[in-house]
């Protein structure tokens, strides 16, 4: 929608925010998605990014000299770093960033974001912000700013979170049929600055995940069901982030391969629109359903890497954590990206309920027995409310004495604090049992080490600044001369050498 011939813009204005501060800067693709459904309804649409800015304040300063906003939109990405060795939680700098809008403009403040949908009440609580949005804002969003625009009701919005007689509330989202979105035109983000400080773009071809795996919170902030956008739509935004100087980007699906017909049909629009030689990608993935004919596609289409959530090696502990796969799926999925000369990664998250020094050593030695190429281990898991890990965890017992639990275990009912779960049953001390099992072995990442933590790695953001490009776990993978990940040089870049 363009402003009125002849005089000033007169549609009301929303600020959106980026409140993320992790190094290497990561883009707020949420924004991207967010613009063109807020222009549709009518609002001017701002963005107020204090990730850039090594001083937030000045920057939020500047910007209120001028800007007079209706409503500010304010994401949480994450609700901390996600990293036992740190547990660093992010909601008491966005609580001071909120003071700071208020104090620069007295409009509502609506909370969004991943991290905002998994813990919505005492984030709106403790952040102090007026109403909040959970899951997906494309349509509740803009119908939040239109009713407080204009007086309207608000109370039975898909996916509102606001006080109610001295509580908060919370409704049921609605999802939406990714299908029926056109292609995003990546246009309020400055995803050229983000590429040279980050690495690379997000993109996303689904929301949702079918899966049941005991810790995760994806089903609960994107839906159960697996919703697919249109091929040659994302095609298009692939096209539209190529015109920005951008040429390597990550799947941010939970899952690319939940849909096998989906995700070939991706990579085929890339090949028909002579994207393939354009691009390189990178995307999370399970080891099954894997087929080989998908992975050749995939590198066809310029996929660069796969990073295989795994988990574990044993298979006991993978029916505890309720994985749907099992040890031969993994040894599957090695060989087929072995036989397709496609990079991979795979992820073990080490220390669940059960776990022991016998399931540990099944799964180091897995890892070595079908020869991966590259290999993290992550000890202690995040205990998320109204996941089946938090009914596990509460069934135990929440208390001091408990020699499983890490982190913020006392005043922490809410979970709002980083808690984390690691099985005393492993080891005296576990992580240092784990580090033993993987040894000197160079496939293995360090475990819990500072440099595979990807909020404030000095590492990451020099290699990026230097020119590296692509996931993380391929950069450092690069950096410390192992796997066998390709360049990391921009396309563009290495066109013209």
């Amino acid at each position: 929608m363009s402003p009125p011939v002849g005089g000033a813009d007169r549609r009301p204005l929303v600020t959106l925010v980026n409140t993320n501060r992790i190094r290497p800067q990561v883009g707020p693709i949420a924004f991207d998605y967010l613009h063109e459904p807020l222009v549709d309804a009518g609002f001017r649409v701002e963005l107020l990014d204090l990730c850039p800015t090594d001083d937030w304040r000045a920057e939020l300063a500047r910007y209120a000299t001028d800007a007079r906003p209706d409503c500010w939109g304010v994401t949480l990405r994450n609700t901390d770093d996600c990293y036992f060795a740190s547990r660093e939680p992010f909601h008491e700098l966005v609580r001071e960033m909120i003071a700071g809008l208020r104090r620069a403009a007295p409009a509502p403040v609506v909370l969004g974001g991943v991290g905002f949908s998994v813990l919505p009440a005492p984030l709106l609580e403790h952040c102090g912000a007026d109403f909040g949005i959970v899951c997906e804002g494309e349509a509740s969003f803009p119908a939040l700013v239109r009713a407080l625009v204009d007086g309207l009701p608000y109370r039975d919005i898909p996916g509102l979170v606001f006080r109610e007689g001295g509580t908060v509330r919370c409704n049921p989202p609605v999802f939406a049929d990714l299908g029926a979105v056109p292609a995003h035109r990546r246009g309020l983000v400055d995803n050229p600055h983000y590429f040279s400080t980050g690495g690379m773009a997000g993109v996303e071809t689904k929301r949702g995940c079918t899966r049941v795996c005991v810790y995760c919170v994806e089903p609960l902030a994107k839906g159960r069901k697996v919703r697919l956008r249109d091929p040659a739509h994302l095609a298009d935004e692939v096209e539209a982030l190529l015109e920005q100087g951008v040429d390597v980007f990550h799947v941010n699906d939970s899952e690319f391969n939940l849909d096998v017909r989906h995700a070939a049909s991706f990579c085929r629009a890339l090949l028909e629109r002579g994207l393939s030689e354009r691009v390189r990608w990178y995307a999370y993935g399970m080891p099954t359903p894997f087929p080989d004919e998908l992975a050749a596609l995939m590198v066809r289409a310029g996929c660069a890497g796969m990073n295989f959530g795994v988990d574990s090696g044993s298979e006991r502990m993978l029916r505890v954590i309720r994985r749907t796969f099992r040890p031969h799926h993994v040894a599957r999925a090695v060989e087929t990206c072995r036989a397709n000369g496609l990079p991979y990664m795979l992820e073990l998250l080490v220390g669940f309920p059960g776990e022991t020094a016998e399931t540990v050593r099944e799964s180091i030695g897995l890892m070595r027995q079908i020869d991966a190429e590259l290999v993290s281990v992550t000890a202690g898991i995040r205990v998320y409310p109204g996941t089946e890990l938090e009914r596990m965890v509460r069934a135990e017992g929440v208390t001091p004495d408990n020699p499983n639990l890490h982190g913020a275990v006392e005043g922490n009912d809410d979970l709002l604090l980083p808690l984390y779960y690691l099985s005393a049953a492993i080891a005296p001390d576990p992580v240092a049992f784990i580090a033993e099992c993987m040894g000197d072995d160079p496939r293995f990442f360090p475990i819990n080490a500072a440099t595979f933590n990807y909020n404030g790695n000095d590492l990451l953001a020099e290699a990026v600044a230097a020119g590296e490009r692509g996931a993380y776990w391929s950069i450092l993978s690069r950096l410390r001369g192992t796997g066998a990940c390709r360049s990391a040089a921009p396309l563009s870049a290495a066109a013209s050498v």
